[in-house]
């Protein structure tokens, strides 16, 4: 069963940062997608299969530790917010929960400190655009029932503070 560290929220929370902290730190190894979706493949397609893909290497290594910048969360938020089909089912998720060692970590912010961060995406999101998300986070993490999750508010905790709040949660080293 392999151990995985999951990063998800909202845009600008400082999940790569965190993650690369754990990584540079010895907590595990990152799993990335470092590639843009092919041209000819659907969004939906591309991310079932990058989920799956995901899930038989963590079944591959089960001693191993992996940091995600994202999960089967951002997923279903994202999804559900652009009104497209999502890739991967409640049952899978409960199926991938099962037969992992999951700590999951939602970061999110205010809409003014995401603003401040400026946003990778071409666009920003407006107010009430962010908020639809934040909520779409809140009852996505419904279905985490049986994980192990914490939720941190980066407008009110520094990165240090949040990777110490991390580091808290996390099996002993």
């Amino acid at each position: 069963m392999a151990k995985l560290i999951i990063l998800e929220g909202t845009s600008r929370t400082g999940k790569t940062t965190i993650a690369n902290y754990l990584k540079d730190n010895g907590y595990g190894r990152i799993i990335s997608l470092k590639n843009k979706m092919p041209d000819d493949c659907d969004l939906t397609s591309f991310y079932k299969g990058t989920f799956m893909s995901y899930d038989a290497f963590f079944q591959a290594f089960p001693e191993e530790t992996f940091i995600l910048d994202r999960a089967f969360l951002s997923e279903m938020v994202y999804s559900a917010h652009f009104n497209s089909k999502r890739s991967i089912t409640n049952d899978y998720i409960q199926e991938f929960i099962e037969s992992h060692d999951i700590k999951l970590f939602h970061l999110w912010n205010k809409h003014e400190d995401y603003v401040k961060r400026k946003p990778k995406e071409s666009f920003m999101y407006s107010i009430s655009d962010y908020n639809e998300i934040l909520q779409l986070f809140g009852k996505s993490l419904d279905i985490c029932k049986k994980l192990d999750w914490t939720t941190i508010n980066t407008s009110e905790y520094t990165i240090n503070q949040s990777i110490n709040i991390i580091k808290d949660n996390l099996w002993k080293k």
